[in-house]
């Protein structure tokens, strides 16, 4: 474990006290004692904290420095998934959370199993596999999990700030592959990425075109198909660890 993720109100007097589930995990899984040191983020805030006490099932932390969250990523992801059974979209927002992405955007399409409905009522477990992931990966952010859409209300979801901006969406038919696009790219300044990625039955010709006319561009990930949450993994992996060393 990297970071814990704790409200503002465990905040008092000038200590940290983590209960809860969090307290849980720590004293009974991890062994806490005091002593031991933590590393937590807490609003914009990170901190270092030395577990100094024990008391009503509470750690009692000093801190021991605080600063500001690093939020310099060195490409900026949001990913617009199609959605998927329950299964395969808690593993998408778990490992999506450990690459850094910044928000997820999950997508109704015409070929969609899941409705919205019921998807609705799964956010608030996406929000915490979001954070459970981000204490493991050493993100000073965890990713934000937004309502789901239909994709007929993209175009207005779909907030364009001034940063440099690249849509791709993904599709087995594409000869552009994706290593080839990247190259092309003159990287610089704050570079934001907007990812599609279709269900199980991939985008439909309509869907596609909309996407198109939003500037995006349809690239490969090589010869082989790949299943939906192996694709938006990969395709976000990939994208993350080539621009690791720009």
């Amino acid at each position: 474990m990297k970071n814990l993720f704790l409200d503002a109100g465990c905040i008092i007097d000038n200590r940290v006290y983590i209960g809860g589930r969090n307290y849980h995990y720590l004293k009974n899984v991890r062994r806490v004692k005091k002593g031991n040191r933590l590393d937590a983020v807490i609003g914009q805030n990170k901190y270092e904290l030395v577990v100094t006490d024990i008391v009503q099932k509470k750690l009692v932390c000093d801190i021991v420095r605080r600063r500001k969250v690093n939020i310099k990523r060195h490409a900026r992801i949001c990913v617009y998934q199609g959605l998927l059974k329950s299964g395969k979209m808690d593993f998408i927002v778990s490992k999506l959370s450990e690459l850094g992405v910044e928000a997820l955007f999950p997508l109704k399409t015409c070929r969609t199993v899941p409705i919205i409905n019921a998807c609705e009522k799964r956010r608030d477990r996406w929000c915490r596999i979001a954070q459970e992931s981000s204490k493991v990966s050493g993100s000073e952010m965890i990713m934000e999990i937004k309502p789901a859409v239909e994709f007929a209300e993209i175009k207005s979801s779909l907030k364009i700030d001034g940063s440099q901006n690249v849509i791709l969406f993904s599709t087995s038919g594409s000869s552009f592959h994706i290593k080839s696009f990247l190259d092309s790219i003159d990287f610089s300044g704050d570079m934001k990425f907007h990812l599609f990625f279709g269900p199980e039955g991939g985008f439909s010709a309509d869907e596609i075109k909309v996407i198109s006319e939003l500037n995006g561009i349809s690239v490969s990930m090589g010869k082989f198909v790949l299943k939906s949450e192996t694709a938006a993994i990969v395709g976000t992996g990939f994208i993350r660890l080539y621009y690791s060393g720009k």
